[in-house]
């Protein structure tokens, strides 16, 4: 019976990779377009920690193309941090800058990236990389529905 009773709660209650205190955020998923005819290109797997204290979140990127793994760390500045969330910047990017929300209430993320203002030789180099108008995507949170229904995700769980 109690082994039944587990079973079920944790059906009920997946183990999200969400999660929150009063001086650290993290969380695991994968970044998607937020346009659904879009895919990602490649297989990937991202964790976001942040901490109060420094007001500062990294976020590490773990990506398989070209026939090898990569990954990145970006760097965000906390703007803002409150019951409700966090919102973050980063402008390290040469053609963009990216702002990341954090919905506590939601268990959801979104980033924003918005072109920077450049010169015309720039903003053709940011263009022949794919950055030339502004994109949002929303980040997959690690065990959620949508991560255990994305076929994408099953590869990479």
């Amino acid at each position: 019976m109690l082994l039944s009773a587990s079973v079920y709660a944790q059906k009920a209650l997946p183990n999200l990779h969400f999660a929150v205190d009063s001086k650290s955020f993290y969380a695991a998923g994968r970044w998607m377009p937020s346009d659904p005819k879009k895919k990602s290109d490649f297989p990937s797997e991202t964790e976001i920690n942040c901490d109060r204290q420094s007001m500062t979140c990294v976020e590490a990127t773990a990506e398989y193309y070209s026939g090898h793994p990569h990954v990145s760390l970006d760097y965000f500045g906390i703007v803002k941090w409150d019951e409700n969330g966090i919102i973050a910047t980063s402008s390290s990017g040469i053609c963009m800058t990216v702002t990341m929300l954090i919905s506590f209430t939601d268990k959801s993320i979104s980033a924003t990236h918005s072109i920077k203002k450049m010169d015309n030789d720039l903003k053709e180099a940011c263009k022949s990389l794919g950055a030339s108008e502004t994109m949002v995507d929303a980040f997959v949170v690690k065990n959620s529905e949508r991560w255990n229904a994305d076929p994408y995700g099953e590869s990479i769980k």
